[in-house]
């Protein structure tokens, strides 16, 4: 089968110039196997620019869905084909700046597996916190294990801090503040302008926020004891 180091997951809707941005960076910065796999709506107004800027790497075209949603279609495809070693998932308003910025998360991966994150200076004063990973490397099995890479229930918000959590519950998490994958979000000085898509999205806040906060009620716990089995059978097999 052929297997990549890294898929990289990215929804976008409406950004054919973000689109073709992050390709490029790509190009320049991955030093791993890494690949592009982007996922678009169908009633996406910019479909066809969108996918004329992907310049040949793989897309998915399907019913309008969120970042959660999509993200989530799209590592179960390759979970299902077994072609990769590790997931990430990358903003269509993210701009990979570190040379070997995927060799570099892939190698920062704790034994066993586990996740690591870039980087992406948005912090305090832009009204983040910087224990947030906004993107995300995450070891295969366990996103298989789990059987979701972005928080179900969620749509946009919140799959970040859930990330956080489970991470530090499973003890599998690293920063690498020397890795940088700038997101380029509207509230950040030479960022994006805002669009539709922002807008759209901010409307599902208050939901997301529910949905994550009975998650870390009701299910973080076993969500992470899960994470640990993957990892602990690992580690007995090497």
């Amino acid at each position: 089968m052929n297997s990549a180091d890294l898929w990289v997951l990215v929804p976008t809707r409406g950004r054919p110039a973000n689109v073709d941005r992050l390709v490029r960076a790509c190009a320049m910065t991955c030093t791993a196997d890494t690949r592009l796999h982007f996922a678009f709506d169908e009633d996406d107004d910019r479909l066809q620019a969108g996918i004329d800027a992907t310049a040949g790497h793989r897309y998915t075209v399907g019913p309008r869905n969120g970042l959660a949603g999509w993200t989530n279609d799209l590592a179960a495809r390759h979970v299902r084909r077994g072609d990769a070693a590790a997931l990430a998932s990358i903003g269509d308003d993210m701009l990979p700046v570190t040379h070997g910025w995927d060799s570099a998360l892939l190698a920062a991966l704790p034994p066993g597996g586990g996740m690591s994150w870039p980087d992406v200076q948005r912090g305090p004063e832009h009204g983040r916190d910087p224990s947030v990973p906004e993107a995300i490397v995450i070891s295969a099995p366990i996103v298989a294990a789990l059987g979701w890479m972005a928080l179900p229930g969620c749509h946009h918000w919140y799959i970040d801090n859930a990330w956080r959590d489970l991470g530090r519950a499973a003890d599998c998490i690293t920063y690498c503040p020397g890795v940088v994958v700038r997101h380029l979000h509207p509230n950040v000085p030479g960022g994006d302008k805002p669009d539709r898509t922002y807008h759209d999205a901010a409307e599902r806040f208050d939901t997301d926020a529910n949905a994550y906060r009975r998650w870390r009620l009701l299910r973080l716990r076993e969500d992470a004891a899960v994470v640990r089995g993957v990892r602990a059978a690992a580690l007995t097999a090497v």
